[in-house]
């Protein structure tokens, strides 16, 4: 018998309470054996955009083969779709990873950003994908509750493909996706406009605009704070100071050294930065 493949999870539902430790306690009894992955479970709250975003910037470093099970699901219970994605590991074609989760963006990762929408949809299946639903009942638990979706139906979807290494026994092929547009920042102009898509624990403010899109010299405004330095790493900066980096996952970010630039610019998730070359 061969190992089971590992499972990565990233959900919303923090770890105050029991949940993720009974997702946890269905994939163990369902795939014995297999290694668990915390990736996070602490996406903001129905913070669909936030979750696709940290599994995105995520995926290069996640192994293959292997399953990932996401879950933000504000639409649980209603008529947005279970589903299972199965995609070819970037630069790999013969090792994949499968996604378990909703279909409501958050899988957007599965597909090229090149094949993805300039707004949020339901669109074709790209190349490389093969999509299906879940609904086969002997992929879920006896009692599925209409509020906990990621216990009752995608943990034990996600411990099948675990154990079987395949998805298509989980129900029928489906041949949309629903995605969300590449994260970018939006050119207008010179200015780039962007978002904050992600606070960390340390209060840096991580925009949507990429490394690629930074002109060479630039001021960025956020909150009535126009930041105009750009360093390489936190020490560059002067403890206390506000300054501009491009941050581990490739997209341009704000930090205070040694403080918190959430508190210092009282900036939260979904605030707009623009940013305009000198």
């Amino acid at each position: 018998m061969t190992d089971p493949l590992p499972i990565i999870l990233l959900t919303d539902f923090g770890t105050s309470d029991t949940y993720v430790g009974q997702v946890k306690a269905v994939l163990t009894a369902r795939a014995p054996g297999a290694s668990l992955i915390d990736l996070t479970h602490e996406v903001s709250p129905y913070a669909i955009d936030e979750g696709a975003w940290l599994l995105e910037t995520a995926l290069p470093f996640l192994p293959a083969p292997a399953v990932v099970l996401a879950v933000v699901d504000p639409g649980v219970g209603s008529e947005r779709l279970p589903i299972a994605v199965r995609a070819s590991a970037p630069g790999d074609p013969g090792s994949v990873r499968y996604f378990v989760g909703p279909d409501n963006g958050l899988l957007s990762a599965a597909a090229p950003p090149d094949s993805r929408p300039s707004a949020p949809r339901s669109c074709p299946a790209p190349p490389g994908l093969d999509i299906c639903s879940i609904e086969n009942p002997e992929a879920r638990l006896a009692s599925v509750s209409a509020t906990f979706h990621g216990r009752d139906l995608f943990a034990p979807a996600a411990a099948h493909i675990a154990v079987t290494g395949h998805h298509e026994a989980l129900g029928p092929a489906r041949d949309e996706l629903t995605l969300l547009p590449p994260f970018a920042g939006r050119t207008e102009g010179t200015t780039i406009r962007g978002t904050v898509i992600h606070v960390d624990r340390y209060g840096n403010l991580v925009t949507t605009i990429r490394k690629e899109q930074l002109p060479p010299d630039f001021t960025l405004d956020i909150n009535a704070h126009t930041i105009e330095r750009m360093v390489r790493t936190f020490s560059d900066a002067s403890p206390g100071a506000l300054a501009c980096h491009v941050d581990s996952s490739g997209f341009l970010a704000i930090a205070e050294r040694e403080g918190n630039a959430a508190a210092r610019t009282g900036a939260a998730r979904g605030d707009a930065v623009v940013l305009t070359p000198r």
